[in-house]
């Protein structure tokens, strides 16, 4: 009785160190796709009916199609270069298939167009659905702790334009 209850046990726990591995593999698909310009992939990262996304400033979406016609439109451009890094990742698992995740990401822009640079700081709070192909985010908010944005003049001269949130 007690190998059993051990053996049952240790197959939950190894089934949340997939599941936290998994759901850390899709949200690093998700920043990876946002970088690399692939909507597609973005799109297939949230659950397909009710996706909830608020992404600061760059606005509230119900609908994973509304987050992604709004990347297509500003972020899938050749002369936007983006680089995303989540770091500290803190997963729970809160059901047989739910999680909640929290992330802390810097990110950094260059603008080509408007030769501008931009990092941003900030962290991701996340829900996650398992569904029959896999784990998909149900709810990501995104706040911003600190913002620092450039402009680079003809010279190569450097001017803060936004240092705070």
């Amino acid at each position: 009785m007690i190998m059993a209850e051990a053996v049952e046990v240790l197959t939950r726990r190894i089934a949340a160190l997939e599941d936290i591995n998994a759901i850390q593999a899709l949200k690093h698909r998700y920043l990876r796709a946002c970088d690399r310009k692939q909507p597609d992939v973005v799109r297939n990262c949230f659950i397909e009916d009710g996706a909830y996304i608020d992404a600061a400033h760059m606005g509230v979406h119900e609908g994973r199609d509304s987050f992604v016609g709004l990347f297509e439109m500003v972020g899938c451009r050749d002369t936007i270069l983006d680089m995303h890094h989540a770091q500290n990742p803190a997963i729970q698992i809160t059901g047989e298939n739910s999680a909640h995740g929290t992330w802390d990401l810097y990110f950094n822009q260059i603008n080509l167009d408007t030769r501008s640079a931009t990092q941003v700081a900030g962290f991701y709070e996340d829900d996650y659905v398992r569904q029959a192909d896999g784990w998909r985010i149900a709810r990501s908010i995104f706040r911003v702790t600190s913002t620092l944005m450039t402009e680079v003049d003809e010279a190569g001269q450097s001017k803060v334009i936004l240092l705070g949130r």
